[in-house]
């Protein structure tokens, strides 16, 4: 495991950009037997965690239902990052229990056997977790504790960086990496609409705008809005 874990770890750590860093990471939590994942770093509260991932490879109506559906105030793997800095390696039948019987009929309903919830270091008053799942019936071994641990660290330090450099070059390869729906989005951020604005305007949900906005500044690898927008114009599109 020490060899791949390496490997793994320095494709994440020379990643170009945050879709190759995306790219790297999520085969790297598969090899470790999780089938998708949600990361977030910095968040200000648990909704966001949830709501407003940092890297995620949970779609964008995931994400609505389960913020929609208010299970972030019944979810026990939040009440675990909440509460504690331990890691929590889970079954399915850890959650068959009084209290909890929501949720064992939650992750039943979706297939889920199991899964890891790691907190993580995060600014003062602020929450870091990643929350990994996977369907496998043969339960991942401690050693991924360490392993997940080690691959979100230097994930985490890796997309800090791309945020504090400059963006200097267009490149019109980076455009095409979006969406329909996101370059829609990003026509409207370009145009200094808000997310609730932009909302109204394509008829979706405003978190479901976010997490779109999340995504377009990572596959462009710019920081801010204010770089998108000046990206768009640059692509002579911002008329």
């Amino acid at each position: 495991m020490l060899d791949a874990l390496a490997e793994q770890t320095a494709k994440i750590a020379f990643a170009t950009d945050a879709l190759e860093l995306k790219s790297a990471f999520t085969e790297s939590l598969n090899s470790l037997g999780f089938v998708s994942y949600n990361f977030s770093t910095h968040r200000a509260s648990l909704d966001e965690l949830m709501s407003r991932p940092t890297i995620s490879t949970w779609t964008t109506s995931q994400l609505d239902t389960y913020v929609n559906d208010r299970w972030v105030g019944r979810d026990p793997l939040m009440k675990h990052i909440k509460g504690n800095t331990t890691p929590l390696l889970w079954r399915q039948e850890h959650f068959n229990r009084p209290g909890s019987e929501d949720y064992y009929d939650y992750v039943r309903f979706q297939g889920i056997k199991g899964g890891l919830t790691l907190p993580l270091p995060a600014n003062s008053g602020k929450f870091s977790a990643i929350t990994l799942l996977s369907i496998e019936d043969t339960p991942p071994p401690q050693a991924v504790i360490p392993a997940v641990t080690i691959l979100a660290s230097v994930a985490a330090a890796r997309l800090a960086a791309f945020r504090e450099g400059e963006f200097c070059e267009y490149d019109i390869r980076r455009f095409d990496r979006l969406s329909g729906a996101q370059v829609e989005v990003l026509h409207w951020i370009a145009k200094g609409k808000t997310n609730g604005e932009i909302a109204k305007i394509i008829g979706r949900t405003e978190r479901a705008i976010a997490y779109h906005v999340s995504e377009i500044l990572g596959k462009i690898n710019v920081a801010s809005r204010t770089q998108a927008a000046a990206f768009y114009a640059a692509l002579g599109l911002g008329g």
